[in-house]
């Protein structure tokens, strides 16, 4: 009887079942945007056909286990005709979904490594852990899912798919501080390619690994850091194994102490 006064309360309201089954926690990995206009640029594209669908295989290969692990499903669209810039992932009853675009792939800024940072965003959502934007969903907030992909997923990828990437570039601050580590080199020229994508869709200057933001949260950001440059800053922490930075992330520890002091 509850559940028919319930159903019934939820149309009287004008909310269809149908639409609460379809309201799942969905996360992007950029907000929503106009770029898919500039899907013409396909012939500057760094990423093919047969990469974007390759990446997608060991993505899903490699994390799997986490879904069986959750007794979950785990789906991957791969949408290489739809000129959407952007990528998101869904969790609901029992079912992650994540959807990858081809027009992010054939941006310029996309290297074939890039687009696996940001297959490895999504998968961070699902499977990077706390903190949760809530955590009923079990979704990562937005910063914990740059920092998993590139200190866990994209290196597990790479691993995989080395020989089959491209060559990439280097500065002299990204050798120094991968100590030459060929995994986290290709992981600093991704995360600067996603950096550029991001500084593009924003109209503003290019994020910098030498130039860090100096902003300290008082509690840890769950959507997006306020700004590129702390997404950045994510990446390279993550590629190198150091603490998320805290432009976004508030460890409990330090607000616990904060509340003793006071």
């Amino acid at each position: 009887m509850r559940v028919l006064l319930l159903l019934v309360g939820v149309f009287v309201s004008g909310v269809s079942l149908a639409g609460i089954l379809e309201s799942g926690e969905t996360r992007s990995f950029m907000p929503d945007n106009n770029l898919h206009l500039e899907d013409f640029l396909t012939d500057s594209s760094n990423v093919s056909e047969s990469q974007f669908n390759r990446i997608i295989e060991i993505g899903k290969e490699i994390y799997q286990p986490y879904a069986d692990e959750k007794d979950e499903s785990l789906v991957i669209n791969n949408k290489w005709d739809d000129p959407t810039v952007n990528a998101n992932c869904r969790r609901f009853w029992g079912k992650v979904t994540i959807n990858m675009f081809g027009g992010l792939a054939r941006r310029p800024e996309v290297s074939p490594s890039a687009f696996a940072l940001v297959l490895c965003h999504e998968l961070g959502h699902a499977y990077g852990g706390t903190p949760f934007l809530r955590k009923s969903s079990q979704m990562s907030a937005e910063g914990q899912a740059d920092y998993f992909g590139s200190s866990d997923c994209l290196k597990k990828v790479i691993e995989v798919l080395e020989d089959e990437f491209p060559e990439y570039e280097t500065t002299e601050f990204t050798e120094e501080a991968c100590d030459g580590d060929a995994v986290c080199l290709r992981g600093l020229h991704a995360g600067q390619g996603l950096g550029s994508l991001l500084a593009s869709f924003r109209q503003t200057d290019e994020p910098n690994y030498e130039t860090p933001d100096p902003l300290v949260v008082k509690k840890t950001q769950l959507s997006y850091p306020d700004t590129i440059q702390c997404r950045l800053d994510t990446y390279l922490a993550g590629a190198l194994d150091l603490d998320r930075p805290a432009c976004w992330f508030k460890p409990e520890k330090e607000k616990e102490k904060e509340k003793d002091e006071k």
